[in-house]
């Protein structure tokens, strides 16, 4: 696993150092040169200093009263008036005179020499200094001028370091708290005093913290109602069994066993839209195709005209314009099954359902009309609840159908709405697609 913090490290302070290398570089080859330039102005202002008067004798014998190091970080001083024998300040030194004024780089012995020469009308003044002398002052000059830079930059590894380490302390409270918790702990992160970069990454883990926790709070209710839903059918049935053994002629055993039938049924039923909702309230990958939305919806409407018939409601398709979409067709069914089933639950004997495909503006709507007794305006925001039943009627339900429709649009991006007709009693349903192509 690689360490953010390690590497930045690593390259803050290699950084650092190829920097402080180059740097420190520049600033001894400046120091030295500039140690260069002054030593060749002492040059200059002694042999400026040197008159027809001086006494170099009495600098000779200063000279050599000094001692070994002394003498060797001393200038040379030669003086040669005409044919004359040259006046030194060093004892057989003989480098040779310069022959213009100015400086020069001459040898002696194998040894380079420095030297400013003045050359007058009567005399030739010549003052010189070793270079290894000059490269040794210059060299301590220029080291001198480094000692701060490498404290510095010895002292910014240490606050790079420290930096670092504040600048990740509050991931690291990050991490230490997402590690301490247990399964069941859903806080969200602490976010406070992290890094703007790094601020939107746990916002986003906080939001899908508290995504999780809205799923589990939702599938921790749903097994709550689940569970006192299925109480009273579960009741019903036994209570209906204890009964068979009380029956005391054939037709009351009969007609008791028709009534176990009918809740089993009921029973049946509810854990069957219990076992589709509990399937459309998690995610799962689902496989579309492209489908012909009217053939669908007739095929749906053909498995509920016997149960139409017999209850004398007339179901049919009253528009059909060509539509298609790209969707899971096993789900659509479940979807349109669910409208048409609680529409001839509510339709009353001799109704009618009107069912339309309408296409308009890139979307195909299927539109299911009854005219059962609606809805209650302040009640429609909540039918698309979980167990959630409208009052006042004597038909039974489970409360999950609409919630089962409204899972399964949401997955095939549908847009679904119930309203009250306005002509009459009833209900409008409206589910629409978005087109996959312009039909053949």
């Amino acid at each position: 696993m690689i360490s953010l913090k390690r590497q930045l490290i690593v390259w803050a302070l290699g950084l650092f150092t190829v920097v402080g290398l180059l740097a420190g570089g520049i600033s001894y080859l400046l120091a030295l040169q500039d140690a260069n330039v002054l030593l060749d102005h002492q040059l200059l202002l002694v042999a400026g200093s040197i008159d027809e008067g001086s006494q170099l004798p009495a600098m000779q014998a200063k000279f050599l009263g000094e001692s070994r190091e002394e003498q060797e970080s001393d200038f040379v001083i030669q003086v040669w008036y005409g044919n004359e024998k040259v006046r030194s300040s060093h004892p057989d030194f003989d480098l040779l005179e310069g022959t213009a004024t100015g400086y020069s780089n001459m040898s002696l012995r194998g040894q380079r020499w420095r030297a400013y020469t003045i050359v007058y009308p009567d005399r030739t003044v010549q003052v010189s200094q070793s270079h290894e002398v000059r490269r040794k002052i210059a060299t301590n000059a220029a080291l001198r001028a480094l000692l701060p830079i490498a404290g510095l930059y010895s002292l910014s590894w240490v606050l790079v370091v420290f930096g670092i380490g504040r600048i990740f302390k509050p991931l690291a409270e990050v991490t230490k708290a997402a590690t301490q918790r247990d399964a069941s702990s859903l806080d969200p992160l602490p976010i406070e005093h992290i890094p703007a970069e790094v601020a939107p990454l746990i916002t986003e883990m906080n939001g899908l913290i508290r995504r999780v926790r809205e799923t589990i709070d939702a599938q921790r209710h749903f097994m709550l109602d689940a569970a006192h839903e299925l109480r009273t059918p579960l009741a019903a049935l036994q209570l209906q069994i204890e009964n068979l053994s009380q029956s005391r002629s054939q037709d009351d055993l009969e007609a008791r066993i028709a009534e176990l039938k009918s809740g089993i049924q009921r029973a049946s039923h509810l854990v069957g839209q219990l076992l589709h909702m509990a399937r459309y309230g998690a995610e799962k990958q689902t496989i579309r195709t492209d489908l012909d939305l009217g053939k669908l919806v007739k095929s749906c409407i053909a498995d509920f005209i016997p149960i139409a018939e017999k209850r004398r409601i007339d179901l049919g398709m009253i528009h059909d314009e060509p539509a298609l979409i790209r969707a899971n067709a096993g789900d659509l069914r479940i979807l349109f099954n669910n409208l048409l089933d609680n529409a001839i639950r509510y339709t009353p004997e001799g109704g009618r359902i009107d069912v339309s495909v309408v296409v308009a503006n890139r979307r195909a709507s299927v539109e299911i009309l009854d005219n059962g007794p609606g809805i209650p305006e302040e009640l429609l925001p909540r039918v698309f609840d979980r167990f959630f039943r409208v009052g006042g009627h004597e038909i039974e339900g489970s409360g999950i159908g609409l919630a089962i429709v409204n899972a399964i649009a949401s997955q095939e991006s549908a847009e679904i709405r119930l309203s009250n007709r306005r002509d009459r009693s009833g209900l409008l349903a409206s589910v629409s697609f978005n087109l996959s192509a312009a039909p053949a």
